[in-house]
């Protein structure tokens, strides 16, 4: 009788603890409170990385004043390098480099000249996309049953 006794409490301990679990949208609200805290996490250090860093720009303004200016005249100066120098001279420069006979080819689209000239080629192309009403349609009331 005690074995009989001590095996149904076993049991009814068992069905207790089968009741007792958490419902799934608890599970889902905890998973969504672990997600959230790390987004606020992540969100935190990449403040506090940003604020170092505009912190550190503003102790040394004498390093960060003559970087942009020296990087504008230096874009500037290729752009007018290349406006300067003459096709002849890049050409004996490639000549003396190569060690070798170079020819120059200069090419010239239509199309970055002459504006007119694309449009008139796109007007063609959708004008041959245009929807054509099909010949072999008959009236719907010549259809007839057999």
């Amino acid at each position: 009788m005690a074995l009989e006794t001590q095996l149904l409490s076993s049991v009814v301990d068992v069905a207790q603890v089968a009741a007792d679990e958490v419902p799934a949208w608890i599970g889902g609200l905890m998973g969504m409170a672990v997600v959230m805290t790390a987004l606020v996490g992540i969100w935190l250090v990449t403040s506090a990385v940003g604020s170092y860093f505009v912190k550190t720009k503003a102790s040394a303004p004498g390093k960060t004043e003559a970087a942009p200016k020296a990087s504008a005249a230096v874009a500037a100066a290729p752009a007018a390098a290349v406006n300067e120098i003459p096709l002849a001279v890049i050409i004996a420069a490639a000549v003396q480099m190569v060690q070798a006979p170079i020819r120059s080819v200069v090419v010239t689209a239509p199309g970055s000249a002459s504006v007119t000239w694309t449009s008139q080629g796109r007007q063609a192309i959708y004008a041959s996309h245009s929807a054509k009403a099909p010949q072999a349609v008959s009236p719907l009331g010549t259809i007839t049953k057999k």
